[in-house]
């Protein structure tokens, strides 16, 4: 389901969400994705009160059958009260899981998985990207009908596994978690390592003690560096525009 903010001005932009959740985000943590819960989800946790308003209807009906004279209209009179009552509080119900619904979000960042929500007392919780060693997404019979899915995020903690349930495209939200991990990786554990890496793939060969240095790089130089750049394009260490970017360094070194 679209999260975006709406706005009785039509020239106006959706609100970035990062700029929205704030709040939450550390100093260079920036949204990736935010996901509110299928719909349905408020009436599964409110099944009960459904029930209610379901048995409000049932006595209304019954009562209907009945006189209004004598012990007949004892029985009306005491169903109809049990109408009112079953009705007021299945609507009661099913009204404060739909507030509980519409304020709960589920927020990728580049480094962490948040669920907030909470109508009168506010929660967050968090589950680091780090610690997310798997995911299992599921798709029920119904949940193919109506268009949501269920995830398990399975990690290091001790609590194990992180359950989201009716959630809407889960692979999706799977996919932007995966790309998510990854940035979070390269930033955390691999920038500074690939850095290096770039580097030494243009860099040329060392000169021989006693050897002047070179203005510039020769052909076959430029050859085997780009070689090596390449070589991690396709492995996935580099990307097709910093490779372009480095292949411009070298060409100009010439």
């Amino acid at each position: 389901m679209s999260d975006a903010v709406q706005t009785s001005d039509p020239k106006s932009t959706p609100e970035d969400p990062t700029t929205r959740f704030a709040s939450l985000l550390a100093s260079g943590e920036r949204v990736v994705l935010v996901r509110q819960r299928h719909w349905l989800t408020f009436l599964e946790a409110g099944r009960w009160f459904v029930l209610s308003f379901g048995c409000g209807i049932l006595l209304l009906v019954l009562g209907q059958q009945f006189d209004d004279d004598g012990v007949s209209g004892f029985f009306s009179t005491l169903l109809d009260w049990g109408f009112w009552i079953f009705l007021t509080i299945g609507i009661l119900g099913v009204g404060w899981f739909y507030l509980v619904w519409r304020v709960e979000r589920y927020i990728v960042t580049t480094r962490r998985v948040i669920e907030t929500g909470g109508v009168i007392n506010k929660y967050t919780r968090d589950t680091t990207l780090s610690m997310i060693t798997d995911m299992v997404v599921g798709h029920p019979w119904l949940g193919r009908i109506v268009g949501y899915g269920e995830i398990d995020l399975l990690t290091g903690s001790e609590q194990g596994t992180s359950k989201i349930r009716f959630l809407p495209d889960a692979d999706g939200f799977k996919k932007a978690l995966l790309d998510a991990k990854h940035e979070h990786e390269m930033e955390v554990g691999g920038g500074r390592v690939l850095q290096d890496v770039v580097s030494a793939a243009v860099s040329p060969p060392a000169a021989a003690p006693g050897t002047p240095a070179a203005a510039g790089l020769t052909a076959e130089e430029v050859d085997v560096s780009l070689s090596r750049l390449a070589d991690m394009r396709d492995r996935g260490l580099i990307t097709h525009a910093e490779f372009d970017e480095k292949k411009k360094q070298l060409l100009d070194r010439l």
